[in-house]
């Protein structure tokens, strides 16, 4: 059976119930499956259709989504400007949030989301795109490494309540400094020190 056409547009306000899916697939795939909330409130449900009506509306934002020829959305992205690296000027388009629903996979609707992020790097006259993949994703990264896609860095994150009891579990557990005096050389050189672990790591 021959696939569909596909192309990518701008989301629209009347695609927001497909959006709010993509982003529900988007969490589950970044998520371990009992750290998975069970359900979305109403409240935050209400939250994150707004960020999405305010992304849609941002023309710092290029939020978009692959549709087939009964213009049914298949999967989202959004785009944005920014440097390519925090110390660097050199500005490149950012493709995040991409995601193609399960059930539309291997139809192509992958590549049409880069091929489209590639034509609107081109129209501001950037030469770079920067993908971010989640690390646990086999599939995501294996098809952006096909694609030309290579490893820039890896970005970890973490709740600052936890990074600081694992600041202070580390501490608590490092031996008493010490001081070792090596015997004297040949040459009848001072003794050495040698600072305990304590003073020498990060």
């Amino acid at each position: 059976m021959p696939r569909s056409a596909l192309r990518v547009r701008p989301a629209t306000v009347e695609d927001v119930p497909a959006l709010l899916a993509f982003g529900d697939e988007l969490r589950d795939g970044l998520l371990p499956e009992n750290g998975r909330p069970r359900g979305t409130p109403a409240g935050a449900r209400a939250a994150l259709e707004q960020r999405y009506v305010e992304a849609i509306d941002d023309p710092a934002r290029h939020l978009v989504v692959v549709v087939n020829d009964a213009e049914e959305a298949l999967g989202m992205a959004l785009m944005t400007i920014a440097p390519a690296n925090a110390l660097l000027n050199t500005s490149a388009v950012h493709l995040t949030h991409a995601v193609v629903a399960d059930r539309h996979k291997r139809r192509g609707a992958g590549k049409a989301l880069v091929t489209a992020a590639a034509a609107y790097a081109e129209a501001h006259g950037l030469e770079q795109i920067v993908v971010s993949v989640a690390p646990g994703s086999r599939d995501a990264n294996r098809f952006f490494a096909r694609l030309g896609f290579a490893p820039l860095a890896v970005r970890r994150v973490a709740p600052v309540a936890v990074v600081r009891r694992r600041l202070a579990a580390q501490v608590e557990s490092r031996p008493t400094d010490h001081v070792v005096r090596r015997p004297r050389g040949r040459l009848g050189s001072r003794p050495a020190l040698s600072l305990g672990r304590a003073d020498t790591e990060v």
